[in-house]
């Protein structure tokens, strides 16, 4: 059967030809893969018993990685039969003993359960090693690792040349709109969502072409490649963005992804099915070297003022570390909105071990503010208002509701940051200090300038 193509799909598949020189990873990378994977599991052979199955999965098996990120993930798949904290102990211990000089060195990270980073400075290797159980029906998965294998198998069996290209194209999209990656920090796309998205709707074009019309809520069934309109899914997920697993009928694939991040999606998909560009597949995470004069030429446009607080933080992972960072960063905006003065931007940052609470908000002084009351006629609520304020400047009547004019305990911005960090307006997160943080105003340090500047430019920028 003949299809035809619109002129608009022509041009982007002649852009999605142009991007891929630069996504998918040469021969050569491949072949270092496919040796450095031999290496670990001929390795691991030798240290692991024979009833352990030792598996590659992850984008390298599934041929869905991008240039540069040939990362290895390989599972050691125990019997169901040995309890959890048992299989997690002996991966660690295997995993380990794969280090035998100084060139070499691993570290214990932590997901559902612990697993083994390893780096092999003798071959230049980096790889997770994975306990889980080995499974092959879901009704049996002990821990959520365990699903890995079989989401690889699907995609495996299912997926065309073409899909694991386009793939790779996805990726790389929303990699340039920072909304790739399933962690805290990034809220946004998995790999294996990606993954998914293509297969539903079978070509990366094909997907923007129907996400440019999502409409909320949003529920997707890859497996049969159909949109479901069982509303009872909104309830059970708690997610008005829902991606069926394939091997899971019981998981979201599409949890991690927030609002923004798929907000932000659907206008990219919007803008590029209407106006293709190879521009979209240009990422934004270099900064020009003149960024503290790019930030300050940003401040005299806009006639923001920026406030900056840098403290310490502990050598954790992003996922313990970055929630308490939005957390402080959300205390501190509502705290100015409590006053009636406003934080326009707010970004968490994190510049080694240094965290950065960055705002920017306008020139504003607010010596006096309005508190809304109830009704004049409900006579309870009128008295407990009244009681409530009688030391403001003064309360008052428009119409029936009663009004507070109330003294400001900060009239600026400047004033509450500087007693955030001395400590005492500070909402107390278990890794994150406020008392005694630096605070800068209109100004910061150039060893922090370039990653604000990307982190702004990527806030206000929408594609």
């Amino acid at each position: 059967m003949l299809v035809m193509v619109s002129n608009t799909e022509k041009i982007a598949n002649s852009i999605f030809l142009r991007a891929l020189k630069d996504v998918k990873p040469s021969k050569r990378e491949l072949e270092l893969s496919v040796r450095d994977i031999n290496e670990l599991t001929g390795r691991l052979k030798k240290i692991v018993p024979k009833e352990v199955e030792i598996r590659v999965v992850g984008s390298v098996v599934r041929s869905t990685q991008l240039r540069g990120d040939s990362d290895i993930d390989i599972f050691l798949l125990f019997s169901k039969t040995k309890p959890r904290e048992q299989i997690t102990k002996e991966g660690l211990e295997y995993a380990k003993k794969l280090v035998t000089c100084k060139e070499d060195r691993y570290e214990i990270k932590y997901a559902q359960h612990p697993y083994t980073r390893i780096y092999l400075g003798t071959i230049g290797v980096k790889a997770d090693i994975v306990p889980a159980f080995n499974i092959d029906n879901i009704e049996d998965m002990g821990t959520a690792v365990d699903r890995s294998p079989m989401h690889a198998d699907f995609i495996n069996a299912h997926f065309t040349d073409a899909q694991r290209d386009d793939v790779r194209l996805m990726k790389y999209l929303l990699k340039s709109q920072n909304i790739y990656g399933a962690e805290v920090k990034t809220s946004g796309f998995s790999g294996y969502l990606c993954e998914l998205l293509v297969y539903q709707y079978g070509s990366l074009f094909k997907l923007l072409e129907s996400a440019a019309e999502f409409k909320l809520p949003i529920m997707l069934d890859p497996k049969n490649k159909v949109a479901l309109q069982d509303q009872s899914l909104l309830k059970r997920f708690n997610s008005r963005f829902v991606v069926i697993d394939p091997i899971d009928k019981n998981r979201n694939v599409a949890a991690g992804v927030s609002l923004e991040s798929l907000a932000k999606f659907v206008i990219v998909a919007r803008e590029f099915t209407e106006r293709p560009s190879i521009l979209f597949f240009r990422k934004r995470d270099v900064a020009p070297e003149n960024s503290p004069a790019l930030l300050k030429k940003f401040l005299v446009n806009s006639g923001l003022d920026m406030y900056v607080i840098v403290t310490n933080i502990p050598d954790k992972t992003e996922d313990v570390i970055w929630p308490q960072l939005r957390k402080v960063s959300e205390f501190i905006a509502g705290q100015v909105k409590r006053l009636s003065l406003n934080v326009y931007i707010s970004i968490p940052v994190v510049v080694g071990d240094k965290g950065l609470l960055v705002f920017f908000a306008p020139k504003e002084t607010i010596t006096t503010r309005l508190h809304d009351g109830p009704s004049a006629f409900i006579r309870k609520a009128q008295k407990e208002f009244v009681d409530a304020h009688k030391n403001a400047v003064g309360v008052m009547l428009h119409g029936d509701i009663l009004y507070a004019l109330d003294k400001n305990k900060y009239s600026n911005i400047r004033e509450i940051m500087q007693e955030v960090t001395s400590g005492k307006l500070a909402k107390r997160h278990k890794d994150i200090k406020l008392r005694g943080a630096k605070l800068f105003v209109n100004k910061i340090p150039k060893e922090f300038a370039d990653r604000v500047y990307i982190e702004l430019m990527n806030r206000i920028r929408l594609y």
